[in-house]
């Protein structure tokens, strides 16, 4: 009897798994990141401790079919900022290097902005919602989830070192709003960026640049959205310096905002141990929808520097310090500025 039962269960699971296709080849990683910070605005003369505890894992799965084309997806499980299962959409990488990107594509325009260094941690004083001013190169480059991304292979058109992405997103179904207090919502983008890398001597020079427009579904906006990025670095031996400078118009909730950012910074590597400075004036003016710009300047600007070590393979320790100085309309926001210092550990898989 027990034969019999061995045999019909074989027998059952070759049934049951004839009909499945094989699995795709997938990879994980991430990291976990502890650490403490610590904080004193300049509204407080007492600082404030607190720890630091966020965790990453992500799936990245990926096939080629017999004609050599790629077809790669995942998703992303995390729990910074809370948990949550971010997935992303499916790229095709063509024969000959190029890619096309579909769902959840992004902005051509971001893809090519430059990596300027920076201090590391996560250290920094939370900002009040109603300051507009930018803090990164890709501010204002948005895009729907529903759209592409093309992007060339490498040394593109004959041009050694040069690439370029084209990205487009549609949201048709977005409703129309009006009035000066009505949130916005991102209707089409259209997006172009470029990359050139080159050799000067004994320095690599990398140089990025966007350009990002946007329709909104406000009938009272009078402006879309129009931003654009430059920047660029270079790397000598062991030392890297980059600058970088955003500048545009860009909607978001019910505000109509113009403004600029600058980063500029430098890295240098000496055995396992990494020296980051950078600093970060970012300024906007920004008003209701459908208002002239007559506001006094929204500003964040930031000064920080960080020490990473690599205490053992996968696990880096780092210290890190910034300085904000916050502005809301022309005005102090001591509660929103002040100083700030990170001790943690990452530990990465």
């Amino acid at each position: 009897m027990k034969k019999e039962l061995l045999l019909a269960t074989a027998l059952a699971s070759t049934v049951g798994a004839a009909g499945i296709a094989e699995a795709a080849s997938y990879s994980i990683s991430g990291h976990t990141r502890v650490g403490v910070e610590g904080e004193n605005p300049d509204s407080s003369d007492s600082d404030s401790v607190a720890s630091k505890q966020q965790n990453n894992f992500a799936v990245s799965i990926s096939e080629t079919t017999d004609a050599g084309m790629k077809i790669a997806t995942g998703f992303t499980l995390t729990d910074e900022g809370g948990a949550e299962s971010n997935p992303s959409g499916l790229t095709l990488t063509f024969t000959d290097g190029s890619s096309l990107q579909l769902v959840e594509a992004g902005s051509a325009s971001g893809a090519h902005a430059v990596s300027v260094p920076g201090a590391g941690g996560e250290q920094g004083i939370t900002n009040t919602s109603t300051n507009r001013a930018p803090t990164a190169l890709t501010t204002g480059a948005g895009s729907d989830y529903v759209g592409f991304d093309y992007a060339t292979a490498a040394d593109a058109f004959g041009i050694e070192g040069f690439s370029a992405n084209a990205s487009a997103s549609f949201n048709s179904d977005a409703s129309t709003t009006s009035g000066a207090t009505a949130t916005v919502t991102l209707e089409n983008s259209y997006a172009v960026g470029v990359t050139y890398k080159t050799t000067a001597g004994d320095s690599t020079v990398t140089m990025g640049a966007g350009y990002n427009a946007a329709d909104y579904n406000s009938a009272t906006a009078t402006k879309d959205g129009q931003v654009f990025h430059v920047g660029a670095t270079v790397v000598t031996g062991d030392l890297t310096v980059g600058a970088g400078y955003m500048d545009g118009d860009w909607l978001a909730e019910n505000d109509q905002i113009n403004g600029s950012f600058t980063s500029v910074g430098a890295k240098y590597v000496s055995g396992d141990i990494t020296f980051n400075v950078g600093m970060t004036p970012g300024d906007a003016k920004d008003e209701n929808i459908g208002v002239a710009s007559t506001s006094n300047e929204d500003s964040i600007d930031k000064v920080g520097a960080s020490v990473d070590y690599v205490v053992a393979s996968g696990v880096t320790a780092t210290v890190g310090y910034t300085n904000a100085d916050s502005k809301d309309e022309g005005t102090d926001g001591q509660a929103f500025s002040g100083s700030a210092w990170y001790v943690g550990a990452t530990v990465s898989f």
